[in-house]
C-alpha cells in the first residue's frame, strides 16, 4: 500500500491548542491514519488509548473530559507515560486476548530521553505491548523551549543561551541495548513519505515493544519560520542531521538520502544556531561530526548484520 492510497483521517479537532506549523500535529494525523488502516498482515487496529504525558500534547489533545484527538486519551505524569500504556495494554488483552487494539503512548523528548527514561527502560525490556512514539522536537517545548537530552549541541535554548554545550543522548543506542522487536526513526517531509509510512506501518503491524523516533520540527523552540516545516524536516535528512534508520531484531538498516546537502542548509534557516553558523571553525567541526556519526551508524549496519 503506498502513501496515496491512505485516506488521512479527521482524528485532530480544530480546536487542539497546538502552534501554527507543528511538525508533530501533522505527523499525528498521518500516524492515527496510518495505524487505523490496512496493514501487511492484512489487520486493521483500532487505537484502544493514547497515552500522553505532559508536555505541549497536556493542551493540544484536550482537557475536562474532552478529546481532541479523535481517540480515548489518558494524560499522565512526565515519568509515567510507558508504564500506564503498558498497563492499558495488558488489560485490552486479558478482556479479549484476540482482539486487535493497539495502545499508543506519544511522548515527547523530555518524557523519553530524560524524566521517564526510567520507566521507559523497564517497559522496553519487558516488551510491553505498546507502541512508544518519542515526538522529538529537542527542547522542552510546553514550558518554553529549556534544552533537554535531544537538544542538539550548540543549540540554543532558555537555560543554554550560548548554546548547549554537551552532545545529545543516543536514544538509538539506549533502544537497542533493551533488544526490543523494533525500533525505527522517521521524519515526515515530502521526500521521506514512503519511508515514513513503511516504518509506520511495521511498527502497527507487530507485537512487542515498538519504538518510533520522531523528528518534530517545532517553530517558537528551534526559532524558525512556521511555513518551513516540512521543509526543514527534509533538511535534516538530506544533511544526515537526523539518520533515518530501522533496527528489527537487532539488524540495523540505513536510509541514505537520495540527495546529500552540507549541514549548513539545514542550521541557517534556524536561529538556534546562530553560534554555529557565524563561526566557520565551528561550523566545519559540526560537520566533521556529522560525518563521523553518519561512518559509525554505516559500520554498524554492516555488523549488526553480519551477525545475524
Amino acid at each position: 500500500m503506498k502513501p496515496k492510497d491512505i485516506a488521512i483521517q479527521p482524528f485532530l479537532d480544530s480546536r487542539h491548542g497546538l502552534c501554527p506549523g507543528c511538525g508533530s500535529a501533522i505527523a499525528m494525523a498521518h500516524i492515527q491514519s496510518i495505524v487505523s488502516q490496512l496493514l501487511p498482515s492484512g489487520k486493521i487496529k483500532k487505537i484502544r488509548s493514547m497515552v500522553i504525558p505532559a508536555s505541549c500534547w497536556s493542551i493540544g489533545s484536550g482537557f475536562d473530559g474532552v478529546s481532541f484527538i479523535g481517540t480515548n486519551l489518558v494524560h499522565t505524569p512526565f515519568i509515567a507515560a510507558a508504564t500506564v500504556g503498558e498497563g492499558i495494554s495488558i488489560m485490552s488483552k486479558r478482556r479479549d486476548a484476540n482482539n486487535d487494539e493497539i495502545t499508543i503512548v506519544w511522548a515527547g523528548d523530555g518524557a523519553s530521553f530524560d524524566i521517564g527514561l526510567g520507566l521507559l527502560s523497564g517497559a522496553a525490556i519487558r516488551n510491553a505491548d505498546i507502541l512508544y512514539v518519542i515526538n522529538d522536537n529537542q527542547t522542552y517545548g510546553n514550558t518554553g523551549a529549556q534544552e533537554s537530552g535531544a537538544t542538539p549541541e550548540g543549540a540554543k535554548t532558555q537555560t543554554s543561551p550560548l548554546g548547549k554545550e554537551i552532545a545529545q543522548k543516543d536514544i538509538l543506542e539506549i533502544m537497542m541495548a533493551h533488544k526490543i522487536p523494533y525500533y525505527a526513526s522517521i521524519a515526515l517531509s515530502v521526500t521521506t513519505l514512503d519511508d515514513f509510512y513503511a516504518k509506520v506501518r511495521r511498527a502497527a503491524d507487530q507485537s512487542g515493544f515498538r519504538c518510533l523516533h520522531l523528528l518534530s520540527v517545532c517553530p517558537p523552540g528551534w526559532k524558525c519560520d512556521a511555513a518551513k516545516t516540512p521543509d526543514l524536516s527534509e533538511l535534516a535528512v538530506q544533511t544526515r542531521a537526523f539518520p533515518l534508520v530501522e533496527v528489527i531484531d537487532g539488524r540495523l538498516r540505513l536510509t541514505k538520502p537520495k540527495r546529500e546537502k552540507p549541514i549548513e542548509e539545514f542550521l541557517k534557516h534556524q536561529k538556534r544556531f546562530d553560534g554555529i553558523i557565524d563561526s566557520s571553525e565551528i561550523l566545519r567541526e559540526f560537520q566533521k561530526q556529522i560525518g563521523n556519526r553518519w561512518d559509525y551508524l554505516l559500520r554498524l549496519e554492516e555488523i549488526t548484520n553480519s551477525l545475524h
